[in-house]
């Protein structure tokens, strides 16, 4: 009886396509990604060796196809079918997500992704371009078979006979491998060349350098398999010894003085020191969450000298902490007055900060907060249209104009697109928030920022905690203890320290907060929920929350607008009622609203009228990905506007902080060759907005090459400095804003103090694979690879702001070198001193974080 696979004579010629199309479709796919970076000599000198595992898999898969019967052929069969299965999908994914992005896709990644509900439905919005890449790989796969069958058994046939006597003839289930036995001359001469070519290969491969070589060879499914492997067990115990060392030396030192506990890198408290440590007077009996610190340093000697030692660690057994007086990177700017406009003011009248909101903007770049004509995207627009004539030119102005209305009175940042005044206020924003604001007033508005994190909810860190995000893939700051209080701690620590019966009738000082966390969609998506609680929100309200029909608002018609949740809007009668809330029943509310709109897909709610802001061809754009942001820009905008006004409504607006930031940019196509976030160091991923908007506050534009990191010490310094605390909370808020690594941006920005660089370090996502490296004191920056997957690239944006010239190279040295051929001995001195200063601060983040992994 004929073996079973045998009555499907075309079955395994095409698996055996199948793996040889992918698994080449895939390499060749993985060096067009990498034509950037390697010079044309090296990538065709080394070309050969980058398809070696390649044809060794293809060539086992067609031994492993060439048995007949009997349990090795069922095996053989079994085998080549689950690494078909497995190409199909990975290499698709790879096709898919270049498609979309430009970016390789990485599996342990994406394995995260998957294993998580809303992140399973980020991954869904990828399946056309994957079903689209498929079904072409296997329709060539199909066509391709009896070619890829012949060609690789004339060559078993050819090479087998010579070197084992091994022969395919009878192999019937491989047709077209059927060939007459070869002259023994031929078959010896084909077994010589495919040895000599074999020995060169081999010879190649151990000549060229692992980096990045190595990375480039890699070969499906070996590559998807690494990326689940275990890493080694890391736990960092010590505090790494700062690389510059003569920026710490002692003579360095700085002494206490008054609130400030001096400054000494590389000291070591005795263990006399130790037993001495008092719990400052306004300690609490016991103390909150978000404390743990204080808690190991003040509860008694004993845990004193366990903290200071480092003993504790999870999982085994070391706890570290932060000490700013140890921190060799801190640079303050306490000692300094607080910007003289806002002095005036406080001397004028008061300014109460009773609420503080903090409104985080997704995906929000400065560029388009506002957006301006004096833009480099404004001027991309422009060159695409290529308007006719001047009244051309003026329709599009117009249309651009009413794209970021709110943010232009937000800011104090005119957009200067020449309309006249008329058109611009009365028609294109009739229906939009207007700042009622006095002239020259609005709160401080800081250009030059950008974000600790391109991963969203690191950011989010960030800001409201005044950490560094710790550089590993995805949240394990969940799992830990954010090293320092988040300002919804101290509010809690605030709300201890009260005296019971203070009511609303002793004024807004007395009063307690409660901190509340709102947003339109899932709360579900990298555990977000119990980052919430982490961070000490006492109340959050997620898409979860308001889409079941107990919901105090819940109604027909809900829709989600994208694969996170509902539009915006969906939230704000929440957002009213807990600001209703708090007016009846004396509460002071820190409220944090996180907009979702402009996250991929940058999906609109029905009946949201889009503008064409780039050409269009026919019935699609070649910027169809950048148009459907700036449409859900100019959404976020208008929304931002609706609770400006709901502010203003419920009577709180001359009361009320509202810092407006931005979680991270978004790179596209006309930015850079890849698009988004994912493991993209662009600088459109980076700068981002931060406002701090007062109506009584003087109207202010601050320079400050600073990071989100610096809102909480602003926060602080605010309300210190308005004399919107009690004494009990001046004088723990006074003591507490001395801990943060940030400067305040009440106060002028220090870019550098005594040789040191305030040094500006951003996690690039999803965290662990690339670190943005940029100083206040200089203009360059640095792209720093964490892992051998990634280039290292600089840019002098001076003269480069966009960074559509980066310099790139796998080799630090080369690059160095490189700088300094064309941007001068001061870049590369600065380039070495970031690279070190970047591998410190990454082992420190470690370190604080008490990160361990294995």
């Amino acid at each position: 009886m004929r073996p079973f696979l045998c009555r499907f004579p075309g079955l395994k010629p095409f698996l055996l396509s199948i793996i040889v199309v992918f698994t080449f479709a895939s390499k060749i796919l993985h060096l067009f990604q990498h034509r950037r970076t390697v010079q044309g000599s090296s990538f065709l000198l080394y070309l050969p060796t980058f398809f070696l595992t390649d044809f060794l898999v293809s060539i086992i898969a067609c031994l492993a196809l060439s048995k007949l019967s009997g349990s090795l052929g069922i095996a053989g069969f079994a085998i080549v079918t689950f690494i078909g299965v497995v190409d199909v999908g990975a290499v698709s994914s790879q096709f898919g997500f270049f498609y979309v992005t430009g970016a390789e896709v990485r599996w342990n990644a994406a394995s995260t992704l998957a294993s998580d509900k809303a992140g399973f439905k980020l991954l869904l919005s990828g399946l056309m371009p994957f079903f689209a890449f498929s079904t072409l790989l296997l329709t060539l796969s199909w066509i391709l078979a009896p070619l890829i069958t012949f060609i690789l058994g004339s060559w078993l046939n050819a090479d087998g006979n010579a070197f084992v006597g091994l022969s395919l003839r009878s192999r019937q289930c491989l047709p077209l491998t059927n060939k007459p036995k070869e002259p023994r001359r031929r078959k010896y001469l084909a077994l010589s060349i495919s040895l000599i070519a074999l020995f060169i290969i081999l010879g190649i491969n151990v000549y060229r350098p692992q980096v990045p070589y190595d990375h480039m060879s890699g070969t499906i499914p070996f590559t998807l398999a690494a990326a689940f492997q275990k890493q080694n067990s890391i736990c960092l115990s010590d505090q790494q010894l700062f690389p510059l060392s003569d920026l710490v030396a002692p003579n360095l030192w700085e002494p206490e003085n008054g609130r400030y506990k001096g400054w000494k890198p590389g000291s070591q408290p005795s263990a006399v020191d130790s037993a001495t440590l008092k719990a400052p007077p306004w300690a609490p009996e016991s103390w909150p969450a978000g404390f743990g610190r204080w808690m190991k340093v003040y509860n008694s000697t004993q845990d004193t000298l366990l903290a200071m030692s480092g003993v504790v660690c999870p999982g085994g057994n070391l706890y570290n902490t932060y000490d700013p007086v140890l921190d060799p990177m801190r640079i303050t700017n306490l000692d300094l007055d607080v910007l003289a406009p806002v002095q005036e003011a406080l001397r004028d009248h008061a300014v109460p900060i009773k609420h503080v909101f903090l409104i985080e903007m997704e995906s929000a770049r400065k560029d388009v907060f506002p957006l301006k004509a004096s833009s480099h995207l404004y001027q991309q627009i422009i060159d695409a249209h290529e308007p006719a004539n001047e009244e051309d030119l003026y329709e599009l102005n117009s249309r651009l104009a009413a794209m970021t209305p709110v943010a232009e009175q937000i800011t104090g940042e005119s957009g200067n697109f020449n309309l006249r005044s008329d058109q611009l206020r009365n028609n294109l924003t009739a229906d939009s928030w207007k700042d009622p604001s006095a002239p020259g007033m609005g709160g401080i508005n800081v250009v030059g920022a950008l974000t600790g994190s391109s991963l969203s909810f690191k950011s989010l860190v960030g800001s409201h905690c005044g950490v560094g995000p710790i550089p590993v893939n995805f949240m394990f700051e969940i799992e830990a203890e954010v090293y320092q209080p988040c300002i919804m701690h101290i509010l809690k620590l605030f709300n201890q320290l009260k005296k019971e019966g203070q009511n609303e009738a002793t004024g807004m000082r007395s009063q307690k907060w409660k901190s509340v966390f709102l947003q339109s969609v899932t709360g579900e998506f990298d555990n977000q929920v119990q980052l919430s609680l982490q961070m000490g929100f006492e109340e959050s309200i997620f898409k979860e929350n308001i889409s079941t029909a107990s919901a105090k608002h819940w109604h027909n018609g809900m829709k989600e607008i994208n694969y996170f949740g509902y539009e915006e809007p969906e939230i704000y009668p929440y957002l009213k009622d807990t600001i209703q809330y708090a007016n009846a029943n004396g509460e002071r509310l820190f409220l944090t609203h996180f907009t979702s709109t402009t996250h991929h897909p940058w999906g609109l709610p029905a009946g949201v009228e889009v503008e064409d802001y780039w050409p269009r061809n026919g019935f699609a754009s070649a910027h169809e990905a950048m148009n459907k942001y700036l449409n859900s820009v100019r959404y976020v905008d208008k929304w931002l506007g609706n609770v400006l006004g709901l502010i203003e409504e419920t009577g709180i607006a001359n009361e009320t902080l509202i810092v407006f930031v931005g979680d991270h940019g978004q790179a596209f196509e006309e930015d850079h060759h890849v698009t988004g976030t994912f493991e993209n160091g662009h600088i459109s991923n980076f700068r981002v907005p931060i406002v701090l908007r007062h109506p009584l506050l003087p109207r202010l534009e601050v320079h400050a090459n600073a990071t989100s990191m610096s809102v909480v010490p602003t926060i602080l310094d605010l309300l210190i400095n308005t004399n919107s605390l009690n004494d009990v909370d001046k004088d723990v808020a006074s003591d507490l804003i001395q801990e943060y690594e940030g400067q305040s941006l009440l106060r002028p920005y220090k870019n550098s103090h005594n040789g040191r660089q305030a040094w500006n370090m951003g996690i690039i996502n999803t965290g662990g694979t690339m670190l943005s490296v940029a100083s206040a004191a200089a203009p360059y920056r640095l792209v720093l690879p964490l892992t051998r997957d990634f280039t290292y690239a600089f840019s002098d944006l001076s003269k480069d702001p966009h960074e559509t010239d980066l310099l790139e190279d796998w080799d630090f040295y080369s690059l160095v070198h490189t700088v300094k051929r064309k941007h001068g001995h001061d870049a590369a001195h600065w380039l070495k001193d970031a690279e070190k200063v970047a591998r410190w601060w990454v082992n420190e983040r470690k370190r604080l974080w008490n990160y361990h992994e294995g």
